[in-house]
């Protein structure tokens, strides 16, 4: 989820040396960090500037430390969309000597304060022609129930029971920015719904928050990071956790913010960042709503759904095919 990492910069001297990589993300293609920072000095001023490996939008928080010669805020934050990107210039207040400083970074997919639109209708993951409706179960907090983690703000995911051979379709438009695939179901008899991995897409949404569409079957997914979806998009199969168990899809829509309780320098006070959970509303053939746990809903679309983000060009390259 975040790499630390600190630099002390002089005009003569630059150190980098790693201090942590908690829950760090990994371009699949080098194994890289998803985000690395560098600097180049530009006569006694400091560029700082961003790599990112991975498709998708990544908050960034830097923090200055050890500042000398320079009015650099100590607190950086910005949102990394581009590839390659300039963040900032450390300018000395004394433009004939360098400035002096130290930082550390951190980052996590998907970046703050959504455009949330409560009224934003979802597209439910599974067929329109299903014969039957399908029951959503809400899930809950593993973490928090039994392991005394903190509550999650804004909890909410859902599964989905489906049959073998269930095509899952994406809900929302959206980037995908994550593919994990590969996973086997447990072996046959072991009772457990609880696995730490899952065949899993990602898929960073128009309006800032990020839908987790998990416990898909091996092999089948077919969507690869950069892809565009839109709803009614064919995302994978249903599959299971463990042999012979009921084929599901399991989702989540939830975006990052900066965890309040975090203090620079404490090793006990969690982690810069925390996720916020969102409860979409859906719609089903009982209207557009949100959903309960235990109930049975089918399925509907319609064009206006499809439509609603799709800009004029996608839609005449979608009505063309």
């Amino acid at each position: 989820m975040k790499p630390v990492e600190t630099m002390n910069a002089s005009k003569n001297y630059l150190l980098a040396t790693l201090l942590a990589f908690g829950g760090l993300g990994a371009s699949a293609q080098t194994g890289q960090p998803d985000i690395e920072l560098d600097t180049r000095w530009v006569e006694t001023s400091l560029e700082v500037n961003a790599t990112k490996r991975t498709p998708g939008s990544y908050t960034l928080v830097v923090r200055f430390s050890q500042l000398e010669n320079t009015r650099q805020s100590p607190v950086y934050k910005t949102v990394l969309r581009s590839a390659g990107q300039k963040l900032l210039t450390v300018t000395p207040v004394q433009p004939e000597r360098p400035v002096r400083c130290s930082y550390t970074y951190s980052y996590i997919r998907g970046y703050r304060s959504p455009k949330l639109d409560s009224a934003f209708v979802y597209r439910l993951p599974y067929s329109t022609t299903k014969g039957e409706a399908v029951r959503a179960l809400s899930l809950f907090n593993l973490n928090q129930r039994y392991f005394n983690g903190q509550p999650v703000r804004g909890w909410s995911a859902w599964e989905f029971r489906l049959a073998p051979g269930d095509t899952v379709f994406a809900m929302r438009k959206g980037l995908v920015v994550e593919v994990h695939d590969g996973e086997e179901p447990a072996d046959r008899g072991v009772a457990s719904t609880y696995r730490s991995r899952a065949n899993s897409v990602l898929v960073e949404q128009p309006d800032g928050t990020l839908c987790r569409y998990e416990v898909l079957e091996k092999g089948s997914i077919a969507v690869r990071p950069g892809d565009m979806v839109y709803p009614g998009t064919p995302i994978a199969r249903a599959g299971t956790y463990y042999e012979g168990g009921e084929h599901q899809v399991r989702i989540a829509v939830y975006f990052p913010d900066e965890n309040p309780n975090y203090r620079p320098g404490d090793p006990n006070n969690g982690s810069v960042f925390e996720w916020v959970y969102y409860a979409p509303r859906f719609a089903t053939a009982q209207g557009e709503i949100r959903l309960q746990h235990g109930r049975t809903y089918r399925a509907v679309s319609s064009p206006e759904l499809v439509q609603r983000e799709m800009t004029k060009r996608e839609i005449k390259q979608r009505a063309a095919k």
